[in-house]
């Protein structure tokens, strides 16, 4: 997610509002931790946990992007021949691998989109990072260079540290096991990355009390993101061993972050008057919000039927992984405000443009 030199002043610290952004960017962190907690206490399991982040959190959320995407008239007419080509490239790498070499070729693909996914998490953060700094002002491209390698050790340092041990990167579900394949790094690393993680943040506290007490307030925001954030990999990557649970806590904060972001910006473009086609945006538009709620939570169950039903056939795991793998792609795109720049006027980053 990249964000443009807006063309008119910012209107507040907050990307919404301070209780908007509470609910859905930073303290959203709480439910994901309440589904660990109900794990912890043995109220439920981890495939329990896994399922109920997936049905409640993800598939809305990957649903969210076709409602900016494949659902929007404009956008199929400029980029539909791109999305078939790339889904039809994403069914052959998926599909044939699980149909010729289920248990050869096939986990080298699934761990690549794992990884592909985590990657998608980390990019996401940095644009929140982005749009907090854009409301700040003031802030230098030094200063976001430097947090964006944050972000970047806090996210990515927890999950290298895990992987001193195999058996933290194993999935066991229904008899299943799953071993995400990765490097095993000796003892030395690892305690490299220690001392480079706990630096990171070390660095970060001291300079957010530097900036305070030379009366910079507005830091704030973007304060709270960087510590939610730094919490829910710390937490997902470190203190829980059940990789599910663990998969299901980072994935989760994100999901509730773009819903909420996704929702903000198609509930301005819907005041605005601006359906333009799309199914979604005139349920917003006409106040039936529980359809867009129910089509959005329908949409993962029909994508699980399968697998639900079949879950010891490979083939089975197809809907989920090519939905998946589309929203990475397309969700990488849809972003990009130099090629939708009416994306960052639905924001609010941007004054809308004049007509004529």
């Amino acid at each position: 997610m990249s964000i443009p030199n807006a063309a008119g002043p910012p209107t507040g610290r907050w990307i919404v509002s301070a209780r908007y952004d509470t609910l859905f960017f930073t303290a959203s962190l709480l439910v994901p931790f309440a589904l660990w907690g109900a794990f912890s206490l043995g109220w439920m399991t981890g495939l329990a946990v896994y399922v109920t982040f997936q049905l409640a959190f993800n598939m809305p959320h990957n649903f969210q992007t076709w409602t900016m995407s494949v659902l929007e008239p404009e956008d199929r007419a400029r980029h539909g021949r791109i999305y078939l080509g790339v889904a039809a490239l994403a069914l052959v790498v998926l599909g044939v691998p699980m149909a010729l070499s289920p248990e050869g070729i096939y986990p080298w693909v699934r761990d690549a989109l794992v990884y592909w996914g985590y990657f998608h998490l980390v990019r996401q953060h940095y644009g929140f990072q982005r749009i907090y700094e854009r409301r700040m002002g003031g802030v230098s491209p030094r200063e976001s260079w430097w947090y964006g390698r944050y972000l970047d050790v806090v996210c990515y340092a927890p999950l290298l540290i895990r992987f001193r041990d195999p058996e933290l990167m194993t999935i066991r579900a229904a008899g299943r096991s799953m071993w995400i394949q990765h490097p095993v790094p000796p003892g030395g690393v690892v305690t490299v990355l220690v001392v480079v993680y706990a630096g990171a943040i070390l660095a970060g506290v001291l300079h957010h009390i530097l900036m305070v007490r030379r009366g910079r307030r507005e830091c704030g925001p973007r304060g709270w993101l960087l510590l939610s954030v730094t919490v829910c990999f710390g937490a997902a990557a470190l203190a829980i061993p059940n990789l599910l649970v663990s998969i299901a806590v980072v994935t989760a904060y994100h999901n509730i972050q773009y819903l909420g972001l996704v929702w903000f910006h198609n509930r301005n473009r819907a005041e605005g008057g601006e359906s333009a086609g799309n199914v979604t945006i005139g349920w917003i538009s006409r106040r039936r919000v529980l359809v867009y709620a129910g089509v959005s939570f329908a949409y993962g169950v029909m994508i699980f039927v399968p697998y639900a039903l079949f879950p010891s056939a490979r083939m089975a795991e197809l809907p989920v992984s090519f939905v998946i793998a589309m929203h990475y792609f397309i969700d990488g795109r849809v972003w990009r405000f130099a090629d939708y720049p009416r994306r960052a006027e639905w924001l609010k980053l941007r004054a809308p443009r004049s007509e004529g």
